[in-house]
């Protein structure tokens, strides 16, 4: 029975607590992982659940509604509860607990056996009470980490004003967020910013790989496995030596034209092929600018100058869709 007792307190207070806050924390951000022993679990677990264990203690002790709800029972006084826990204590340690329980007028009165099932009742339901409102306050930790973490950035911006905050954050935070997810994604920029997280790949085989980070993915000991990007182009590094060893300048051959895209939504690049990784955090309207450069640069337009008008100016097309067939049309 002492076995018994003894995996209760470890699998309810101890590891279910450190479960249930990794899995919630985990639809914010995702913790850092690896390998724990036994000892660094519970340790983890114990450290995440004293805040907890002190909050739903003293709510079942003291506050009104958390005193009897859910599981109510008569409470009675202080000494009748410490001899519901004494009854326990004896059916725990007795060498034969069914013979204080059955009714047995040979072994024990059955008003005794009567007292210690209601004992038993009274003690289960306060332990159900006690843990439902301790299971409440460790989700109630999580989402406070969860939505700390994800305002990080934009306390970040603001650093004179959250100096308080941003040192909670990075004492006791940050240290457990998986650090991939601090690298490959827009986690220390305001989210009023729109970044995109860009990523330049060198392959063990030469190739050179530029992309927008779409997801990473790691192994259960956190260490990276896979990159996938999206519009991926790759860099024609040998057209690009070709074209520069039979040029009479250097200055004339420039890196930018051999950038070719690679007609895929998604492109996946394995850990075990990247020899380098380059990142860059690029703000929306500086790729949309960069686009429109390539996409004139590749259609070799010819430059021109926009100019806005009104409907009485004269020469204003006058019907839908008109377009001057001898320049670009801006929103192809």
């Amino acid at each position: 029975m002492i076995a018994l007792l003894t995996t209760y307190f470890l699998v309810f207070y101890i590891l279910i607590p450190g479960i249930l806050f990794r899995f919630l924390t985990s639809w914010f951000v995702p913790l850092k992982l690896f390998e724990r022993t036994r000892t660094q679990e519970a340790t983890f677990s114990v450290a995440v659940a004293f805040l907890p264990f002190a909050m739903a203690l003293f709510g079942v002790w003291y506050l009104p509604v958390i005193k009897h709800y859910p599981f109510a029972v008569v409470e009675g006084t202080f000494s009748e509860r410490r001899q519901d826990y004494h009854r326990i204590a004896s059916l725990l340690t007795s060498s034969d607990a069914s013979r204080l329980l059955v009714s047995n007028p040979s072994s024990a009165p059955s008003s005794a056996n009567a007292a210690n099932w209601q004992a038993l009742n009274r003690v289960l339901r306060r332990q159900a009470r006690f843990l439902f409102w301790y299971f409440v306050a460790i989700a109630i930790e999580a989402w406070v980490f969860g939505t700390s973490a994800r305002k990080y950035g934009d306390w970040q911006s603001k650093a004179a004003r959250y100096r308080l905050r941003l040192w909670l954050m990075r004492t006791f935070v940050l240290p457990n967020i998986s650090e991939w997810h601090l690298l490959l994604t827009d986690f220390n920029w305001p989210r009023r910013e729109e970044i995109f997280v860009s990523v330049d790949i060198l392959m063990s085989n030469g190739y050179l790989y530029q992309g927008r980070v779409a997801d990473y993915f790691v192994d259960s000991a956190g260490k990276l496995t896979g990159i996938l990007l999206e519009h991926v182009s790759r860099f024609d590094r040998q057209a690009y030596l070709d074209a520069k060893s039979n040029s009479k300048s250097e200055n004339a051959i420039a890196s930018s034209d051999f950038w070719k895209n690679i007609p895929s939504r998604h492109f996946y690049i394995g850990e075990g092929s990247i020899a380098n990784l380059n990142v860059r955090f690029v703000p929306k309207d500086e790729t949309l600018i960069s686009l429109a450069e390539n996409i004139l640069d590749e259609k070799r337009t010819r430059a021109y100058d926009v100019v806005v008008g009104s409907q009485d100016d004269p020469g204003y097309p006058r019907y839908p869709g008109y377009t001057n067939p001898q320049e670009p049309d801006l929103y192809s």
